[in-house]
């Protein structure tokens, strides 16, 4: 059985610094230390550690936020074999408002959301300006991005068409540092609002980011919601500026690369793994559930409770490296097909690659009927290059199936059919069965959440 954290409500989060140490503590408890307090930049810096942390576990980015919107839609992609109900009910649509993975992502990303609060609200002790806009940057990031994943997986897709006034999920700007700071009466903003706030952060991340590096992580993340929200031409300026400028570019001798070698060239925002600090090895982690395989000593690697559909292996072009180099025959747990792109409990997560870019650039110049920085032909061709495969003279669906194929099993498919309005199996786009329930515990403590239809 999975160890879940529990935890009285979702914006509860102990933060305890030791004086000696200066280092944050993240534990789970059902009350919070009244006296927190961040008095040093060291502080600061290690509470914005802290919240780092949170996006690498399990419950985010070390395995849900990758892993539940492809398995959410599974239908000719993925094959659920494993015995997790949690996961099982995800995949067959038959989530129940308890749903233990449901909840457990939403609670740990408003801790992370609160920890970059506290960051934030933290900052008058930080008395080098450099470093304040850095973290300050940081922490905005982190609550713009978690938004934003809340309100894709808990909520009605985004429609440039209509106002999007419908529900989407609480915005959190407020830190929550005693007891007292706690509310139950927190409602859900409108989606409109959710990524207006979203983009917000973003936008002042950037700006607060402008010396380092880490400015086209939050561009990376900044593309990726225009393109949501199918505002294309500023989706393909971030993405040119990123492929222009940045340090990043494609690797073109190896696709395995950005998965196993840390600080990749293409790995614009990861999760570095290593054996002391991982998603999990049994119970948790990408390779938990992805891989299927035999280690030098004859012990299975994985669970290979998601194997590749044969409907999507076939639908490769022949000859496609993304097929035959990234999907192999499993020879562990269970035989069958397996990516491997989540091949070792220790691998790299790369939450934003440089090749995200080339495709938002190559669909919205395609949409806009525009060239900037390159063609579609230009850009599709070049992953296509990299592939093994011919050149193509790429349509809208061409571009979209490239795009699949190039990024399969790293959490797009599900929010990329429904931002395209594509049906995943016999359901709609927008269907309240691909919209997650907001967690019975959060419901039953705050009576202000709506929840969503269906549940």
């Amino acid at each position: 059985m999975k160890n879940y954290k529990n935890i009285i409500t979702a914006f509860l989060l102990v933060l305890s610094i030791s004086s000696c140490k200066k280092q944050l503590e993240i534990d789970p408890k059902q009350n919070i230390d009244a006296n927190i307090a961040l008095n040093t930049t060291a502080d600061v810096q290690n509470a914005l550690t802290g919240a780092y942390t949170l996006l690498a576990t399990g419950d985010l980015y070390g395995t849900n936020l990758v892993f539940l919107p492809d398995l959410y839609a599974s239908d000719d992609y993925i094959n659920w074999r494993g015995s997790f109900s949690t996961y099982r009910n995800i995949s067959s649509k038959a989530i129940v408002s308890n749903n233990a993975d449901v909840t457990r992502t939403w609670v740990t990303a408003y801790n992370a959301i609160n920890t970059a609060n506290i960051v934030l609200s933290s900052l008058n002790v930080v008395t080098d300006a450099g470093i304040k806009d850095v973290i300050e940057g940081k922490a905005l990031f982190i609550r713009g991005i978690t938004h934003f994943e809340l309100v894709r997986l808990y909520a009605l897709p985004f429609d440039a068409s209509t106002t999007n006034s419908n529900l989407g999920v609480p915005i959190i700007t407020t830190a929550v540092k005693t007891i007292d700071n706690i509310t139950n009466t927190v409602a859900r903003n409108t989606v409109n609002e959710v990524y207006i706030a979203v983009e917000n952060d973003l936008k002042l991340a950037i700006t607060k980011l402008a010396a380092v590096d880490d400015q086209y992580a939050a561009k990376a993340f900044l593309a990726r919601v225009y393109l949501q929200e199918g505002k294309y031409n500023l989706a393909r300026d971030i993405a040119n500026d990123i492929i222009v400028n940045s340090p990043y570019r494609l690797i073109t001798n190896s696709l395995e690369a950005p998965f196993r070698t840390k600080n990749s060239s293409e790995g614009i925002f990861e999760i570095r793994q290593n054996e002391q600090s991982n998603a999990g090895t049994s119970n948790d982690g990408l390779a938990t559930f992805y891989a299927s395989y035999q280690n030098s000593t004859g012990g299975n690697v994985g669970r290979a409770d998601a194997l590749v559909s044969t409907t999507f292996y076939n639908s490769f072009e022949t000859g496609d490296r993304r097929q035959t180099d990234m999907i192999y025959n499993g020879t562990g747990a269970r035989t069958g097909l397996f990516t491997k792109k989540w091949y070792s409990f220790y691998d790299n997560i790369p939450v934003c690659r440089i090749t995200e870019q080339y495709l938002i650039r190559a669909e919205c110049n395609f949409r806009l009927g525009s060239n900037i920085g390159a063609s579609p032909v230009s850009d599709i061709n070049t992953l296509r290059t990299r592939a093994g495969l011919g050149n193509v003279v790429p349509t809208l669906a061409i571009i979209l199936n490239e795009r699949e194929k190039e990024l399969d099993f790293e959490g797009f498919r599900l929010h990329d059919y429904k931002r395209t309005k594509r049906s995943i199996g016999t359901f709609a786009y927008n269907d309240p069965k691909l919209v997650f329930p907001i967690p019975d515990r959060e419901i039953n403590i705050n009576k202000a959440l709506i929840q969503n239809p269906g549940y």
